[in-house]
């Protein structure tokens, strides 16, 4: 019998990339396990989160600066909930609020939870989960006993809750476990990321944009890919065709409830190209851009993993605008620099001719 092992990764559409960077590699504390762009969009980066050895549920997104702003409902996954270990709780209460990020607490289905939004929006949860902690990743203040162990669950909103259900139970293999007046819990085994909640009552209809899950993922096997096409098909559904998508292979297809399903292959996996110790250090252009490359590094703005205290205010939106930034921000300095000269002794000739320039390019480049 063809059934699913779990959630292989959730995709979002996210806006700025730094900000999206700084927010789940230096927030949470997820490794940046891949850098690279969207298969489908060369112009975009699609960059991925996880633990140490990205061997978990992957949080994949798309930064959109300039997208259009969506917002979550029915037709979408509502909720990305990764696990904690319950000893964890008071250190993210505390991390969170350092970084201004509010957050409320509740418990369904037996389980401690906490809730908060991402920059973007993205409904996000911290759910108590008893897991192997032995690849965790840890960052800055955030150690390996205190850190996200993987994703452990989604929140599903369905426009048509009992087709959804239907999909869920008869197609990938759940089996109902728990409900209350607003959920339905469903489980394909104990391991992380091997449940989902499902509404019950009728939602608003979400918008796809910039703050929203684009689509959820779930494990198959590469040698069952043919036969998971046809019984989708038996199903009513229109399966895409095999899609290559280098570290996994997957095809899509989107259920009555208006949620956009892929099922992936385990394999061959993201160490097929960098070693546990170099994940997400380099920019990998899939091979169908390989000649563009230079193009698509000249474009795109840089991002990297970094300690920090808060959360910033970018100023940017591309790369022209942070390379515009960058030697507006060289300029000031060298402003100041020469200004402090000019309180102990008067400027040279040469020198007032430079802070007179620099006047003039920063004037001009507003």
């Amino acid at each position: 019998m063809l059934k699913t092992t779990g959630i292989h990764h959730i995709s979002s559409v996210v806006g700025h990339a730094q900000r999206n960077v700084d927010f789940y590699a230096s927030v949470l504390g997820l490794r940046l396990v891949k850098k690279t762009v969207n298969f489908d969009d060369k112009d975009r980066y699609h960059l991925y989160f996880g633990n140490a050895n990205g061997s978990t549920g992957l949080t994949t997104t798309f930064p959109f600066s300039d997208g259009d702003e969506g917002f979550v409902g029915a037709g979408q996954v509502g909720v990305t909930a990764y696990a904690i270990s319950s000893n964890a709780f008071a250190f993210w209460k505390a991390r969170l609020a350092a970084f201004n990020i509010p957050y409320f607490e509740y418990e369904r289905f037996g389980k401690k939870r906490i809730g908060f939004t991402d920059p973007d929006g993205l409904e996000l949860e911290l759910i108590e989960g008893e897991f192997d902690q032995s690849h965790s990743w840890s960052f800055d203040q955030i150690t390996k006993e205190a850190a996200l162990i993987g994703i452990q669950q989604a929140v599903l909103y369905s426009k048509q809750p009992e087709e959804t259900l239907r999909v869920l139970t008869d197609i990938l293999g759940y089996e109902r476990r728990a409900e209350d007046e607003e959920m339905i819990r469903l489980t394909v085994n104990d391991d992380l990321g091997g449940a989902l909640e499902l509404n019950k009552k009728q939602r608003t209809p979400g918008k796809m944009g910039v703050g929203t899950v684009h689509h959820i993922a779930f494990k198959i096997q590469e040698e069952d890919l043919e036969a998971w096409r046809e019984k989708i098909k038996q199903a009513g559904y229109r399966p895409t065709e095999i899609k290559n998508r280098k570290y996994f292979q997957a095809i899509y297809f989107r259920e009555k409830g208006g949620i956009l399903i892929e099922l992936s292959t385990v394999g061959p996996g993201i160490l097929i190209d960098e070693t546990v110790e170099e994940l997400g250090e380099t920019l990998l252009i899939p091979p169908h851009y390989a000649e563009q490359t230079e193009e698509i590094l000249a474009h795109l703005m840089p991002v990297e993993v970094r300690k920090i205290s808060k959360m910033e205010h970018y100023g940017y939106r591309d790369r022209y605008e942070y390379e515009l930034l960058q030697r507006r921000n060289e300029m000031k300095k060298a402003m100041k620099r020469l200004k402090e000269i000019e309180k102990e002794r008067p400027l040279s000739q040469e020198e007032a001719k430079e802070l007179a320039d620099i006047r003039t390019q920063i004037k001009n480049s507003k």
